[in-house]
């Protein structure tokens, strides 16, 4: 059953693929998507940085 679930995100149908210009951002929602990294990227630098938030609902306290 794995191997079929790992086959199936595999497929291009499947996947996001984003060309990326200058000042380009993505967020995606983690408990929904499945992450599937390819190496095409080089020789550019790939930089992530990760945000985690606890809850279901947004919140923000100012100050």
């Amino acid at each position: 059953m794995l191997g079929f679930l790992f086959a199936h995100i595999t497929k291009p149908e499947f996947q996001v693929r984003w060309r990326w210009q200058p000042n380009d951002i993505a967020i995606w929602d983690n408990r929904v998507t499945q992450h599937y990294a390819n190496a095409d990227y080089l020789p550019q630098r790939r930089i992530m940085h990760r945000v985690t938030i606890l809850g279901d609902k947004p919140f923000y306290r100012a100050g």
